[in-house]
């Protein structure tokens, strides 16, 4: 295989279209046959939000502006700090705009029907007052969910980037604490062996990334950098890693910045 940096720009250039051409022929491929109502549907992803999360618009309008010499490099990255602040405040506009539009609603516009009839559809044949009914409860919903997510940000070290490690018990090794429990169901991933895999499958939510021996290096090094970028990754062993599988342990320790091990029972 040809080294990259043995290529020409051209050339690179050449095999960047190359992948562009193939991942968008890739793509529609894979939604040939698509049922509609299954787009929605998935553990973790549902194809609908795999597509918003290829909706590039805003980078590709950059990379324009840039090769057209409108600006000379991307912006600056806000901080965590700054882009939270800007994502509460743009909430908080919302809120007060809604409010704002049901509170100045008459009895015959709250009378009025806004959604045709559809079984298909969250709030099918509502009235407006029925709507803003229903969607009125939205935000508490979401904060008892934003409630739990910190809960578990704290307890699980999330913000230290750890990998966490569950060693099962060798003769029960569906047997879980509740603590090894509210992991699996909050991990992003959830790697193991097969049978290892199958043993926690009840209990994880989280895409499953098989490890098989051979791949080792390749699925802690996106581990890694998975749980740099703040998600959470974890890793079913049968007995302690150490003992059971010291070179995946050593694997996780190279390519990531932090390793825990957790017993199943806690």
């Amino acid at each position: 295989m040809t080294s990259q940096q043995n290529l020409t720009p051209l050339q690179r250039q050449a095999r960047v279209l190359e992948r562009l051409d193939e991942g968008y022929k890739t793509l529609h491929a894979s939604l040939e046959g698509l049922d509609p109502v299954d787009a929605f549907l998935g553990s973790r992803w549902s194809v609908w939000e795999v597509l918003n999360h290829l909706d590039t618009e805003k980078f590709v309008a950059a990379l324009e502006d840039i090769a057209t010499e409108k600006m000379d490099m991307l912006p600056p990255f806000n901080t965590r700090e700054a882009k939270l602040k800007s994502d509460v405040a743009h909430l908080d506009d919302n809120y007060r705009r809604f409010r704002a539009l049901v509170e100045s609603l008459t009895e015959e516009k709250m009378s009025q029907l806004v959604t045709a009839p559809n079984p298909e559809n969250s709030f099918p044949a509502l009235t407006l007052l029925e709507l803003v009914e229903r969607s009125s409860g939205h935000w508490t919903t979401h904060a008892r969910q934003i409630v739990l997510t910190r809960q578990y940000v704290e307890a699980f070290n999330a913000k230290e980037r750890a990998v966490t490690f569950i060693a099962l018990d060798p003769d029960r090794p569906s047997e879980l604490g509740v603590s090894a429990v509210g992991l699996l169901k909050h991990a992003d991933y959830v790697a193991g062996s097969p049978e290892v895999l199958d043993a926690v499958r009840n209990s994880a939510s989280g895409t499953e990334l098989e490890l098989n021996g051979k791949n080792t290096d390749e699925v802690l090094a996106r581990m890694g950098r998975d749980t740099r970028a703040g998600l959470w990754v974890v890793i079913c062993t049968i007995g302690s890693p150490s003992v059971s599988n010291p070179v995946l342990l050593k694997a996780a320790e190279e390519h990531c910045d932090k390793v825990v091990i957790m017993k199943a029972g806690q």
